[in-house]
């Protein structure tokens, strides 16, 4: 028997991997200057490392080092010979070499400032599933991952729906109402998150559906969870469209294919024998979609296009859909897998076809039928959104939507010219890359791409990306893999792949012999290898990260087409049941598996799409593991077996003698009601925030309740001038229903809760309860119609008064009437009354608050019965405990953020700068404030799901000494907490102080003419800002790049030399340690350069000016040697040498190499044109002629690239004035007249201009005109010009 201390190390396991599943993708961080990816990993990483210390707690207490000889190989049960352990542990070890290897080992250990997805997360992923693969032994568990993982996905499609519908709350940077980004911060990754958790929703769906067919009696629980389901999937799928995102669309068709052609080809097999008009059958199915698509072009004539397309979509969902009711139906399951196929493969001919450019079908065009399907495909590539889907095979295209591929093509390019054979990189000091030579096998290093990179950067990707940010990702799974962690890492990863869909198809029966397993690993294989040799013959190397991806999923399309066509069960196997809850859950991971796999070949692997694999991969195995058992031994088993078709399924409870005890129903219900609680208080903490509304004034703490701050982030859209909007509290409220929706649908399911249908009170008080509720239905009535609505909260409330006043009127007419289960539905009714009523009451009704308490205590208290203690009696005290509890942290959170806005400490502020930076150390207390709470939950957690452990008497307090386990017990979960105070906390704390000081930067930057003392301030409240940044994480060279900047921009303020040269020292001081943290990062030693360049201007020694002058051509020129397409590092080297040095000669050469390298950047050819002219202008009129030439193209080439410089048509005009070229310079004078604004430019140089091309070609009359026409307007010193240019004139 197994001890208290090992059964609460086991529920400290599942809690953790709960937490970790609900909270990654919830979890957002606006305090941080990140706010999405690292702050969900650093608190990822945080909860494995408890995990894992819970778990070498349980090895030391169950003495399990006495069984280290099962490590060795030639042990039958070694862990060796377990499923997906090998290819896992080739990862952990490619990972290590690469990390040993890297050219930057600390970022690739710990991660990149910008994803944190270094080794140290990488592990953590592995933690949690290695501690999922050996801690899952019952049903229930894995109900409760699926049920969390699903639970997880409802706030963010809410969200998503949100932001679509302009109400989020949150002022985000970029436009999340066209392309919602939800808790992921991208639209991309929010579709490719909710796409892992689509598959597990629908196998609910079929399962609830399946069982309501298939039982004799109607199962409420049935109904509540398909209702719950169809809703979820709704919204998710309504947040994935729109999201907008390809990639990610691609990858679930992949995974629908394959979880729906599994299902149908396993009723086949329960269909009964073939026969030969099934074919027929199954190819009928697809008339309906061709005839649409052949109709369209008679449609979009009538109708226009949109509506076009939506009939021929709409005809294709109504053929899924009649498949789907056909299966439930029980109707052509001979056939339907054949339909499905055919439908898949007309959809995907389709969307090629949809893709080739109109050029291509020119000769096609006459064609009757044919060429009027085409004219309309031509018609839907211009619709908004749908058209993207038409020009995803263009990789010219730099603008909308369809940008995103051409910055891939290009950051491919630059990837091929990184993981090809080439000279070793070179850093500043003069060292080279010493394992150059294991670069192909091992890469460069998790995380160090954008490092990598710089020397490799192809210049065109400036043109659609930011100038010179270096990528730190290819948005190709392949290619990230090739270049972080090399061939070896890309097989590694691949191996897992593949192991974890062969581990998925075996158990489900699509791959059950040598052969098969031969077969689908030779496609998979043959596949990639044949996809990139046609990529390489046709397109070249750069599409290959995404051709072998494709030729795997073809290959594996392919395996599934033949199963289809070919299976049959292998002999002696056990009847296949299509709809065994088992069967459907391996079958809904593996496609989530497939759409992950897809769609991380068109972005990039997030932590909640990463650690969702792995869990799912974790999932995997303990459905297996439970088959296996259930083979030796049924009562033992973990069953998640079929129930029969006609009745209810029946489940065993455990799989090995030390399977977890059976909890009771308190237990059972804390768990789902302290996740609910936790989910409420992350998601208070993503959006609880303060903006000042008009007319506030607030000098001090006593100004600003913590009241206000709650009720604003909950009630009110300050984005919106401060109106009043309940639809966050709303997503607070729904997300918080349906997940217990969900959790007691599926307790109530499979027996974990059983709720009474009749009790022992009198008729009268079941009469009185009814009456109370008809009460309450009149007076939601009476709201909805009688009372006016006068803002959104209140038009919101009275919709939800008159929802609640049918659900009222329903139950009390349930009651009346003495329906069976009408004294739980009313009592489940009152339940909801009095969680409800708080959310009412923080919108701002108070009455209604107060009448729904009252109201539902009184049907609660009427329908009380001896029986409700067992059940209802739980049900009743956690659900709502569960909404007080969540809302109730969201208060202790804003109380904590009224707390942070004003400094409350002990130490002393002598400054206003040290004023403003103690203010800003006191935003850390908000993310420790949440730790605490999540670890709370955690232990709360743990102690629930451990309970009926640790109540046993009879089993041992530790299986090994006292001391030595509970000795293990503190010193390891206090390192655990240590450890990730210090490499996680710490460094999100770091970017919450880091972005208080972005606003004094900004608007020191943006003030510049504003006066020096004020600005100087403000730059001294930055400076200590970013210095309390560092302090917190000095190891991050990021934040020495801004805190470098602002003492130089500082130093350029100071009056007193002595002080500026302090600064400057400081500055290069930091900047040198942040070049020794980060050496290959090309903006140090750039910052370097400039730091010696703006030093020569401020020193008037001329020994120091020459050594600083020395100093800042030497880094440039380091800088060229990290990133020689850099044109900013080049064209600023080119400047010092011209206005400083005085050296034209090689200032023009700079300025024609920069040129050269990177000609799409027009602000090089500007500058190029600007030297020209300098240096040309003193030179004699030969030289002066050949110089202008130059300059004259230079902004001809400018101007292409840069059309509406209206400056650089005026220069244009100035040039070929000069070169007596008055043509060309009329031209450009007019192009920049038709682009002028006078507020820009003032008329009256433009037309003294015009002028002076008059006087040159000889029209002295129209030059006269032209300059008393711009005298008029012009201002002192142009009128002074223009006068004498008069006088020129008239003598």
């Amino acid at each position: 028997m197994e001890s208290r201390l090992s059964r609460w190390c086991d529920g400290l396991l599942e809690a953790g991997w709960l937490v970790a599943i609900l909270a990654i993708p919830i979890f957002f961080n606006i305090h941080s200057e990140r706010v999405f990816e690292p702050d969900k990993l650093a608190l990822l990483r945080s909860i494995a490392l408890v995990m894992a210390a819970a778990w070498l707690v349980g090895l030391i207490d169950r003495r399990s080092w006495r069984d280290v000889a099962r490590l060795r190989p030639s042990d039958p049960a070694a862990i060796w010979h377990r499923p997906l352990v090998l290819p896992v542990v080739a990862l952990v070890l490619v990972y290590a070499l690469a990390t040993l290897f890297s050219i930057a080992p600390r970022v690739s250990w710990a991660g990149s400032y910008q994803r944190l997805q270094g080794t140290y997360t990488t592990l953590s992923y592995i933690v949690i599933f290695a501690m999922m693969a050996a801690a899952i032994r019952t049903p229930q568990q894995v109900r409760r991952v699926v049920s969390t993982a699903i639970v997880a996905s409802i706030p963010v499609a809410l969200y998503g729906l949100l932001q679509h519908f302009g109400h989020d709350p949150l002022p985000w940077g970029g436009n999340v109402q066209d392309r919602v980004a939800g808790n992921m911060g991208n639209a991309i990754f929010i579709a490719a998150y909710l796409i892992m958790v689509v598959p597990l929703t629908l196998a609910r769906i079929v399962d609830a559906v399946g069982a309501i067919l298939g039982d004799d009696q109607l199962s409420a629980a049935d109904v509540a969870r398909a209702a719950a389901y169809l809703f979820i999937l709704a919204i998710q799928l309504l947040t994935i469209y729109w999201s907008g995102s390809r990639g990610p669309l691609i990858g679930l068709a992949v995974g629908l294919f394959s979880f729906t052609l599994v299902l149908l080809v396993s009723l086949r097999g329960a269909g009964g024998e073939r026969r030969g008009r099934d074919t027929l059958f199954g190819l009928a199915l697809l008339l309906p979609a061709v005839l649409a698509l052949l109709l369209s072009p008679v449609v979009s004539a009538a109708a226009g296009p949109a509506v076009a397309f939506g009939f021929f979509m709409g005809v294709v969902i109504l053929s899924v859909v009649a498949i789907f009711i056909l299966v439930t139906l029980r109707r052509g399951w001979r056939w339907l897998w054949l339909a499905w196929i055919a439908l898949t493969v007309f959809m995907a001919g389709w969307l090629l076809l949809f893709n080739v450019p109109a050029d291509r079908t020119a000769g096609l065009r006459g064609a009757p039928v044919v060429g009027g399907m085409l004219d309309v495909l031509d018609e839907w590539r211009d619709l908004p959104t749908v058209g993207s889907y038409g020009r995803m095979l263009d990789p010219t295209n730099t603008t909308g939507r369809e940008k995103s591929g051409r910055v891939r093509v290009l950051i491919w390019e630059g990837v091929i010219d990184l993981i090809s054979p080439h000279a070793p990189l070179e850093y500043p000091d003069g060292r080279s890359d010493p394992f150059n030579w294991l670069r192909p096998l091992l890469g460069y290093g998790p995380e160090t791409m954008y490092v990598a990179y710089n020397r490799f950067y192809p210049p065109e990707l400036a043109t659609v990306e930011a100038r010179n940010a270096s990528p730190d990702r290819s948005h190709n799974e392949t290619f990230d893999t090739l270049v972080i962690t090399g061939v070896l890492g890309l097989l590694a990863w691949q191996a897992l792949y593949l192991s974890v869909i062969l581990f998925a198809f075996r158990y489900l029966g699509v791959v059950h012999s040598r052969r098969d397993t031969a077969m689908l690993v030779g496609l998979w294989i043959g596949g990639a290898v044949l996809a990139a040799v046609v990529a390489l013959l046709l397109a070249g190397p750069i599409y290959l990260g995404v051709a072998v991806p494709m030729g795997v999923i073809l290959g594996v399309v392919a395996y599934l087409i033949y199963h289809a066509v070919f299976g049959r069960a292998a002999p002696g196997a056990a009847e296949v049941r299509p709809f065994a809850p088992d069967r459907l859950l391996m079958n809904a991971l593996v496609a989530a598996v497939l759409a992950h796999y897809v769609e991380i070949h068109f972005g990039i692997a997030i932590s909640a799409t990463r650690l969702y694999f792995f869990a799912y991969a974790a999932l995997m195995l303990a459905l297996a593991g439970a088959r296996a058992v259930r083979a030796d031994s049924p009562a033992e088993a973990l069953s998640v077996a079929a129930k029969s078709d006609k009745r209810r399924r029946k489940t065993a409870t455990t799989t090995t003698t030390t399977a977890p005890a059976t909890p009771g129903v308190w237990s059972n219900l804390l768990v789902p009601g302290l996740l609910l609680t936790l989910m409420l208080g992350i998601l208070g903490y993503n959006f609880v925030s303060y903006a000042l509304p008009p007319g506030k004034v607030i000098e001090g703490p006593a100004d600003l309740t913590a009241g206000e701050i709650f009720r604003q982030s909950l009630t009110q859209n300050a984005r919106a001038d401060f109106i009043d909007s309940p639809f966050l509290l709303t997503l607070l409220v729904l997300a918080w229903g349906l997940g217990w929706l969900v959790f007691l649908s599926e307790m109530a399911k499979h027996g974990e809760l059983r709720l009474p249908a009749t009790g022992s009170a009198t008729d009268g008080r079941q009469r009185a309860a009814a009456g109370v509720l008809a009460l309450l239905a009149v007076a939601g009535v009476v709201v909805r119609f009688a009372t006016p609505g006068e803002n959104l909260t209140a038009v919101v409330g009275h919709n939800a008064a008159l929802i609640g006043a049918a659900v009222c009127a329903a139950a009390a007419a349930f009651l009346l009437l003495d329906r069976p289960r009408a004294r739980l539905t009313g009592a489940l009714v009152a339940v909801a009354l009095v969680a409800l009523a708080w959310p009412v009451l923080i919108a701002g009704g108070a009455v209604a608050a107060a009448v729904m308490l009252l109201a539902g205590a009184a049907v609660g208290w009427l329908l009380w019965d001896g029986r409700s203690g067992d059940s209802l009696l739980p049900v009743s005290v956690v659900v709502p405990a569960s909404l007080v509890a969540g809302l109730a942290a969201i208060f202790v959170h804003a109380t904590r953020y009224q707390a942070m806005l004003f400094y409350q400490g002990s130490a002393t502020a002598q400054t206003a700068a040290e004023l403003r930076a103690l203010e800003a150390g006191q935003v850390g207390g908000l993310l420790v404030g949440l730790y605490v709470f999540l670890f709370l939950m955690l232990a709360a957690l743990s102690l629930a799901l451990s309970w009926p452990g640790l109540a046993d008497s009879r089993r041992p307090w530790s299986d090994a000494p006292r001391p030595l386990a509970f000795g293990a017990l503190a010193v390891l979960l206090v390192a655990a907490l240590f450890l990730g105070a210090r490499s996680n906390v710490r460094g999100v704390q770091a970017d919450m102080i880091y972005k208080r000081a972005k606003p004094f930067d900004d608007q020191a930057t943006r003030a510049a003419g504003a006066d020096p003392a004020a600005r100087r301030e403000v730059w001294d409240a930055a400076i200590a800002i970013y210095e309390r940044a560092i302090d917190r994480m000095p190891q991050e060279d990021f934040y020495y790049l801004f805190l470098g900047r602002a003492l130089l921009e500082r130093a350029g303020l100071s009056e007193d030399a002595n002080e500026r040269t302090e600064l400057l020292t400081r500055a290069e001081t930091l900047l040198l340690r942040a070049q020794d943290i980060a050496p290959l990062n090309t903006d140090h030693t750039a910052n370097l350069a400039r730091l010696n360049a703006r030093w020569v201007a401020a020193t008037d020694d001329p020994a120091e000016q020459s050594e600083r002058l020395d100093l800042a051509g030497g880094y440039y020129v380091d800088a060229l040697a990290l990133s020689p397409q850099n044109s900013v590092v080049r064209n600023e080297l080119a400047r010092l040498v011209l206005e400083v040095v005085g050296d034209c000669e090689r200032a023009l050469a700079v300025y024609d190499d920069s040129a050269l390298i990177d000609p799409f950047y027009a602000q090089t050819h500007l500058a190029r044109a600007d030297a020209y002219i300098v240096c040309g202008d003193p030179l004699p009129e030969a030289g002066r002629t050949e110089h202008f030439r130059v300059a004259a193209e230079a902004l001809d080439t400018a101007l292409l690239l840069s059309p509406a410089n209206i400056r650089a048509w005026i220069q244009l005009a100035e040039v070929r004035r000069q070169l007596g070229e008055y043509e060309a310079a009329d031209a450009a004078l007019a192009q920049a007249r038709l682009l002028n604004d006078p507020v820009a430019i003032p008329t009256a140089e433009l037309d003294f201009l015009a002028a002076q091309i008059a006087a040159g070609r000889g029209d002295e009359d129209e030059a006269r005109a032209l300059a008393l026409q711009a005298l008029v307007t012009a201002g002192e010193t142009t009128a002074e010009q223009i006068e004498a240019f008069l006088a020129e004139l008239d003598e």
